[in-house]
């Protein structure tokens, strides 16, 4: 009986799958990992995120492809697998993030494929990927954002752990309006200062006696607003109207700031 080849070979919706269960099935054994072994157990499933992404996407891939586009699964796993270490020791309440985060992944690495693709094609899509990295983005670094004030750091560490989550972050966004072949030194330096305002800020909110979540989602906020007023002037959509609908927002946040925060103590 003669088999056909072609039946063993998986097409990229089947290896995306595939690489969400694994994820997923990973996320959920840190309910099995030894506390000492945690941090080791994030950087492992992290790379295993971004190889298995990469396996994924492999077919069109080109060297600046499989780093840029691999930056968002790796981060977003390093994100969720450390706030999860977060979470009460309780499966009613990890099992639904663990469903949730096997989902979003499938749909994140759907939307990096897009990314792929329209890089040497024109696609429909594009939009609806690029809302969807823009909000994967944002989940992202809110959840880095959280863990790193977790760690109670010297303000001067915050701002450096901001400025050094943002970058890559900041990056893949601003690469993927023109998807060049390459990164043109204008990407990495306007990554480089939109991340340094971000650092700044952290530095100035960690004087501010912020709840953990404000904090973090006051920075993720910043994240919005620079970077979608960024987006829009490289995108030639920038006017005074989307201006003032980012800075609105901005200006709402900070009230929910100043009202949410104790300042007695």
């Amino acid at each position: 009986m003669n088999l056909n080849k072609q039946s063993f070979s998986l097409n990229k919706r089947q290896k995306i799958v595939i690489t969400a269960v694994i994820l997923t099935i990973g996320l959920l054994s840190t309910q099995l990992v030894n506390f000492n072994l945690r941090f080791k157990f994030m950087l492992s499933l992290s790379l295993l995120a971004y190889l298995l992404s990469l396996w994924s996407l492999w077919v069109g891939l080109n060297r600046v492809k499989g780093v840029v586009l691999m930056i968002l699964p790796t981060l977003y796993t390093l994100a969720v697998v450390s706030f999860y270490f977060l979470l009460p020791i309780r499966w009613l309440t990890r099992l639904p993030v663990a469903l949730f985060f096997g989902v979003s992944f499938y749909l994140l690495l759907l939307s990096q494929n897009v990314f792929n693709v329209a890089s040497i094609r024109t696609i429909p899509l594009y939009r609806a990927a690029s809302t969807a990295s823009f909000l994967f983005t944002l989940i992202t670094a809110f959840f880095l954002f959280n863990v790193v004030y977790a760690f109670n750091l010297l303000f001067i560490f915050n701002g450096l752990f901001v400025l050094l989550i943002s970058f890559p972050l900041i990056l893949q966004i601003l690469w993927a309006i023109e998807m060049e072949d390459s990164l043109s030194l204008s990407v990495i330096v306007q990554s480089f200062i939109l991340s340094l305002i971000l650092g700044e800020l952290g530095i100035v909110f960690s004087f501010w006696p912020m709840a953990p979540t404000v904090w973090s989602l006051s920075l993720a906020s910043a994240v919005y607003i620079l970077v979608g007023i960024k987006t829009a002037s490289l995108r030639n959509r920038l006017s005074r109207r989307v201006v003032w609908e980012y800075l609105g927002l901005g200006g709402v946040i900070l009230f929910a700031s100043l009202i949410t925060t104790s300042w007695t103590g």
